[in-house]
């Protein structure tokens, strides 16, 4: 299992197992891992996305599953759960891995957000097969706030979506 921990944060890499309690049984996640989630963040659309991770889990080798499960951002203050952060599969033939993210409403503005993106991309880049990390965004000012601080840019635009990305190069000149 991988951890990661910032100032604020542990950021946990949710197996196979874990994915599946938090779908259907958040209170034997919780009891596992000793801390409350949130209830707020399992919408029709994240519920879809947990069920399509678990798909392409069952396929791959588990040396693969980091890339592709969701990390819990568990505020250490709280020992609160209060969202979700995970790439949507591996790095592609160029490199490129796209990040998504979402936490409870009242665990919003604070900064946690985007505490948990520059983790993980942090991670990402230390390893050898990534060389950018990308986000689709509905123009969502908060969501655009977030991947602003963590160093991404807009690179297209189409209707009311933006397309954000940093290279690895401009991850190691903003570090």
């Amino acid at each position: 299992m991988h951890i990661l921990q910032t100032q604020r944060l542990r950021l946990i890499a949710l197996n196979m197992n874990q994915l599946r309690a938090y779908l259907n049984t958040p209170e034997k996640l919780e009891t596992e891992l000793g801390v409350a989630v949130s209830r707020e963040i399992l919408t029709d659309t994240v519920r879809g996305a947990i069920a399509l991770k678990l798909a392409r889990m069952e396929r791959v080798d588990a040396r693969s599953h980091s890339w592709l499960t969701y990390w819990l951002i568990l505020v250490e203050s709280a020992s609160f759960g209060a969202g979700l952060v995970g790439y949507k599969g591996i790095p592609d033939h160029n490199g490129a891995v796209e990040i998504g993210y979402g936490i409870d409403p009242d665990y919003q503005n604070q900064g946690y957000t985007t505490e948990a993106v520059q983790a993980l991309i942090r991670w990402a880049f230390h390893q050898p097969n990534c060389l950018a990390v990308t986000a689709h965004a509905v123009r969502n000012p908060a969501s655009g706030r977030v991947l602003e601080k963590v160093g991404m840019q807009v690179f297209r635009r189409e209707g009311e979506d933006n397309f954000w990305r940093i290279t690895k190069k401009e991850w190691r000149e903003l570090s």
